[in-house]
């Protein structure tokens, strides 16, 4: 088959500044090419990277671009443009993927591009009747394909759940049975925005610290508003809570297997956020458990996919008004009941497994031939 993948504006393939889905269409691309099909991704231009290459047997072109801010609507209109300048450049194909917001439309009226399929990675804003000429909608998560249902009842005939993979050839667990320091390190990875609850975890790791003295936390990941932080007057605000507590702030980790060597480091995995329609699925916590870490993660749908209280992690009620206490006692429990949290962190590496790239590539394969 011929394959086109097309990404948004705001970042560069391969990864070299981070986002997970820049990372996946970048693995998944990999594979398709390993197994025969003629796979070119369309991205953004970046200073770093020529016009046009071939990495194992991907073609990449890329052109325009922006950076991505913090004003929606001033993000939609670049996006707009994006997709304008970009749809007439999209070859013919068998299979366009499109992870951006305009192009499925422009991208649909072009019949030599082939197939339309979409990657719904973000939490539909009602836009999904401007896609009713597209071919079909993976969706990352079961909630992510209930709610466009719900909005769209249309897309109801070509629309499936296919989850985003990670890749287990460099998350993976090493030494599960060696004496770590009696000191436990709880991480968090993922930016550094209020809506990711940042703020809430340093708040639950405050009361944690007065009950458990040998714990420390770590949080890496970007703040800048360009890469979707929430800028330094929220890391200064975040800081000043952490004052006279032990935490580290660390900037984010692009090389992925320096950043699963930070994942082994620690002993428990945290990702507090409060994105009630922001969260599609949540790469990071998955990754975290491929690494063998058990994950403690807000009460939101989309982690429910892969994770099951007490059986592949923990979840805490994060829309009380007690949401740092309630954070505070389950990563409490997750530290003190250690036998316990042994068997989650078994079963959670094999849940992670399933995840595979070679996995979820067969699932996008399949389907890719079903619509041809």
């Amino acid at each position: 088959m011929r394959i086109n993948i097309a990404t948004g504006p705001w970042l560069p393939v391969p990864a070299i500044q981070g986002g997970a889905m820049n990372r996946v269409w970048h693995g998944l691309a990999e594979v398709f090419a390993a197994k025969g099909h003629e796979v070119t991704i369309f991205c953004r231009a970046h200073s770093q990277q020529p016009k046009q290459e071939i990495i194992n047997g991907v073609n990449y072109i890329r052109q325009g671009g922006f950076p991505q801010s913090t004003n929606i609507k001033l993000d939609l209109i670049k996006d707009l443009y994006y997709a304008l300048t970009t749809f007439p450049s999209l070859p013919s194909g068998d299979i366009l993927v499109i992870n951006d917001f305009w192009l499925p439309v422009f991208a649909s009226l072009k019949k030599q591009v082939g197939k339309v399929v979409i990657n719904s990675n973000r939490f539909p804003k009602g836009q999904y009747w401007l896609y009713k000429k597209t071919d079909y909608i993976a969706a990352a998560s079961q909630i992510i394909k209930e709610t466009i249902i719900q909005q769209s009842p249309s897309t109801i005939d070509r629309i499936k759940v296919i989850p985003n993979p990670i890749s287990t050839d460099i998350f993976f667990p090493i030494n599960l049975s060696a004496v770590k320091s009696p000191e436990k390190t709880i991480l968090y990875v993922g930016r550094i925005h209020p809506e990711k609850g940042v703020h809430l975890l340093i708040e639950a790791f405050a009361l944690l610290t007065k009950k458990l003295q040998q714990v420390k936390l770590k949080i890496i990941g970007p703040f800048r508003q360009e890469k979707g932080g929430g800028g330094e007057t929220y890391l200064n605000f975040l800081k000043s809570q952490a004052i006279g507590l032990p935490v580290e702030f660390l900037p984010p980790i692009f090389d992925t297997n320096k950043l699963a060597n930070a994942y082994r480091e620690a002993d428990l995995f945290c990702y507090p956020s409060l994105a009630e329609k922001g969260e599609s699925f949540g790469v990071a916590p998955l990754e975290a458990m491929a690494s063998g870490l058990v994950p403690i993660v807000s009460d939101l749908a989309c982690f429910k996919d892969f994770i099951e209280e007490e059986k592949t992690g923990y979840f805490f009620n994060h829309r009380s008004k007690n949401a740092a206490n309630n954070l505070a006692n389950t990563l409490k429990l997750a530290i003190f009941n250690s036998k316990q949290t042994q068997i989650i962190k078994k079963n959670a590496i094999i849940k992670a497994s399933q995840f595979h790239y070679e996995h979820i590539a067969e699932l996008y394969l399949k389907d890719f031939e079903t619509l041809l």
